[in-house]
């Protein structure tokens, strides 16, 4: 396959199912580009703008022999890449409400600087953070870490309590950075009542059955079940410890190497959190228990005291350890994201329903 980009003749030729090589504008050594087959057309649109030879190496001087889109993270536009430098990221961004891309390099770097495994971004050639491609998207570059992203519900249980103490180290350092945009909170309750989860519902189980996905419609129904009996739920936020915080820890987030976190990677999305929030949420995607809707109460708690060796909790708190994240993922649509998102990763919605669903219908 030849494409010819701006008269230049770019080409672009089939390497292996997949993967595709390309000369660089620059210095006319072969890229290998690595991709999902649903991803093939994203590329090309990447590679048109010169996007891994010309624009990085005119930008932060990298010389890249390889790149592989990554299909982890619902939300970014993300690529490894392999360059004579180093090992690096390459970020395409999601900014919205809860996404905050341009302050995500200076709090990474505050974090650093207090020990915390952070995210490491490379400045481009005008001292900044952040680049623009050729078609005008917004893109990062960081240092790469060794190390891979477990599975859900694959955490050791060391790993897992290394993960409890860490979150509460972030906690504890953040209260000296000022303060994050609100997360789970008055805005949050205001949004996300059991009457609006059941009208999303119902629209996502009419676009379920007209894509004839019968499973998910299943799901669905049961959800509007649930809805119609929900128990009333009422917070006292001014009793729930909420902290400057990550705002998506969780396994996905983590990198390991020898079964220890080397990083913890993606804080786009730092907000203020209620911390149980962050603690539950934590726990049910990497203890192996909760893979099919369990919660082991002993591991629970060693996981909660790890968490209290840097972070703290109140009485109130560890009163509403579960019912506070079971009443989010009780309220919250993934299925209408999954159904309304175009991104090349949006299974990942889908998978956080399903996952969801196993811990409502076993709680309730």
């Amino acid at each position: 396959m030849i494409c010819w980009m701006n008269g230049r003749g770019f080409t672009i030729r089939r390497r292996f199912a997949g993967s595709y090589t390309t000369n660089s504008f620059s210095t006319g050594r072969p890229i290998a580009v690595t991709i999902g087959e649903q991803t093939r057309s994203r590329c090309l649109r990447i590679l048109s703008g010169a996007m891994f030879n010309d624009l990085l190496y005119r930008q932060y001087g990298l010389h890249i022999h390889h790149a592989q889109h990554a299909l982890t993270g619902a939300g970014s536009d993300t690529w490894l890449l392999t360059c004579t430098e180093g090992d690096y990221v390459l970020k395409f961004p999601v900014s919205s409400a809860i996404d905050h891309p341009a302050a995500e390099p200076k709090l990474c770097a505050f974090l650093r600087r207090h020990g915390i495994p952070a995210c490491a971004f490379l400045k481009n050639h005008t001292g900044g953070y952040l680049s623009l491609d050729n078609d005008g998207r917004m893109f990062t570059v960081q240092q790469r870490f060794p190390g891979h992203t477990p599975d859900w519900n694959s955490a050791s249980e060391a790993l897992l309590l290394e993960s409890a103490e860490l979150l509460g180290r972030i906690h504890a350092v953040l209260q000296a950075y000022p303060t994050l945009p609100e997360g789970i909170g008055a805005g949050f309750f205001a949004r996300m009542t059991p009457q609006r989860a059941l009208e999303s519902y119902r629209r996502s189980v009419a676009a379920a059955l007209r894509l004839g996905d019968t499973e998910s419609a299943a799901d669905l129904t049961w959800r509007i079940g649930l809805m119609a009996r929900f128990p009333a739920q009422q917070f006292d936020l001014n009793r729930l410890t909420c902290r400057n915080t990550h705002g998506d820890y969780f396994i996905s987030q983590f990198l390991c190497k020898d079964g220890h976190l080397t990083a913890v990677i993606d804080w786009t999305s730092a907000c203020v959190h209620p911390v149980i929030w962050e603690v539950m949420r934590s726990f049910a995607y990497a203890a192996p228990c909760c893979a099919d809707g369990s919660i082991d109460r002993s591991l629970l708690g060693r996981y909660v005291h790890a968490y209290c060796r840097c972070g703290t909790l109140n009485d109130y708190d560890l009163e509403n350890l579960d019912r506070l994240y079971f009443y989010q993922i009780a309220v919250c649509d993934y299925y209408g994201q999954y159904y309304a998102s175009t991104a090349a990763n949006r299974h990942i919605y889908l998978q956080q329903a399903k996952h969801a669903i196993r811990l409502l219908q076993s709680a309730f």
